[in-house]
This record gives structure tokens, sequence and C-alpha cells, in this order.
């Protein structure tokens, strides 16, 4: 088939791109091809997928957190210490999303001191948020840091919209 008598398609769909080129029939086959196998298997995968972006995370906690120039804080008072504490770790990974900090987790002194709630119930909550996988441990060379999971983040959000409703 010469050049000429070739047709050159590029479609494109969220972030997939195909292009097909060849007769009218061949793309035509292509096509019918690309929107019967791929499509469905891309949208199923959009619907099981869970990241939250920066812009999510600060839409879906704009109620609860605040960043400060001393930091992040969390805004609200009338939740448990878990719920504090997860949304220390949420504020502190804005932050790091936002380049004003150098990484996305802390250890229990901190979040003690930046959610003011007393060392034992820290590290008991802390334990927690673990065993649950909404935190993820860090070993550092004295002590360990935490950081909140995409796991902990949707746990949280959903915690906080349950609290927002009633």
């Amino acid at each position: 088939m010469s050049e000429q008598n070739k047709i050159n398609v590029t479609l494109t769909y969220g972030l997939l791109r195909a292009e097909f080129s060849g007769s009218p029939e061949e793309v035509v086959r292509f096509f019918n091809q690309f929107i019967t196998q791929q499509l469905p298997q891309y949208d199923l995968a959009q619907k099981i997928s869970l990241n939250f972006s920066l812009n999510d995370l600060m839409l879906s906690f704009s109620n609860f957190i605040r960043i400060t120039p001393e930091g992040a804080k969390v805004w609200q008072t009338d939740l448990s210490d878990k719920e504090i504490i997860a949304l220390q770790l949420v504020a502190t990974k804005i932050e790091y999303l936002l380049n004003r900090r150098q990484r996305e987790s802390m250890q229990l002194q901190e979040i003690q001191s930046s959610t003011g709630i007393n060392a034992k119930s820290v590290s008991s909550r802390i334990s927690e948020l673990v065993k649950a996988n909404y935190v993820e441990r860090i070993p550092l060379e004295r002590g360990n840091a935490y950081k909140i999971t995409t796991m902990g983040i949707e746990w949280l959000r959903q915690q906080l919209q349950k609290k927002v409703k009633s």
C-alpha cells in the first residue's frame, strides 16, 4: 500500500494514546478493537486505582489542617487522638509535597510536640495505626519515623466525612 492510500489516526483517551495506520478497513478494525478491548480495561483500572495528589489532599483536608509559618498544624480539636495523629501525618505529607519539608515522615517526638498529645498516647495510637496499615514505620539510625499510607489517608478521609455529616 502506498503512503498516499494510508490513513493515519491518533486516538487519545485520558492517559491512553493509540496510533493506527493502514487502509481504511484496517484502521476501522484497529479502532474497534481498541474501543472494545482497551477502554474497558482502562476504565476498570481507573475505578480501582487510589492515589492522592497534592490537590486531592488539600481539598480533602482543608477544613482540618493549616500550613503555618511554624509548620503544618491540625486545626480541629474535637477529634480522637488517632485522627489527630493521622491528620498531622497528612499535613506533614502536604508540606513535603509543597517542598516545605525534606521528608514526609515524622518521629514520635515531632508528632507529640506538633499535636500536644502526651508521649504515651502518641506511642499507643501510632502502634494501632501501624497495625492497621494506616501508617508506615520507617527504621532510622536512632528510632523510627512514621508516614501516612494511602490506605491511612482513605481511612481518615472517610472518618472525617462521617463527622462532618453528623
